[in-house]
């Protein structure tokens, strides 16, 4: 019998993200609907070579103001087929070139930003494993943003 002097211990459940083979890309600001969707137009074309992103857009209003570790924590674990997780924040809506975050998946390193015409570098590459986070990472300007590998 439980006294009210026991502590009563409640399982806390991290709402999970939706399962996908591609990273993810979550939205967790609600201002500026337009803004969000010219960075989805962006992300989907191809630059200039035929590359992009291949990233799956989460827009759900339950992820407002969710912080990065919150979303690191509600990737599904089984399997982790991306290594890294991008979010658009206040900053990436509000500025012209879109600063995404990109989050690392693998070993929890500093998150730093990437604009949305070079997100298809970082995507691609690290979730292929042919280039390492700290090209990348290493690569920004004194903002913390990757623009391109001539662009530091």
């Amino acid at each position: 019998m439980r006294t009210r002097a026991d502590p009563v211990r409640h399982a806390v459940r991290v709402p999970l993200l939706p399962t996908s083979q591609r990273s993810l890309l979550v939205r967790t600001t609600a201002v500026d609907d337009a803004a969000w969707h010219r960075l989805v137009a962006v992300l989907g074309e191809e630059n200039e070579d035929g590359f992009r992103a291949y990233v799956d857009f989460v827009d759900d209003p339950m992820w407002v103001g969710a912080p990065r570790d919150l979303l690191r924590n509600s990737i599904p674990q089984h399997p982790r087929e991306t290594a890294v997780l991008f979010i658009a924040d206040d900053e990436t809506l509000s500025a012209p070139d879109f600063p995404i975050v990109v989050v690392d998946l693998l070993e929890q390193r500093p998150a730093f930003r990437c604009v949305a015409s070079e997100l298809w570098a970082v995507e691609n590459n690290l979730n292929i494993a042919n280039m390492d986070w700290e090209e990348f990472a290493d690569s920004t300007d004194q903002n913390g943003v990757y623009r391109g590998p001539n662009e530091r």
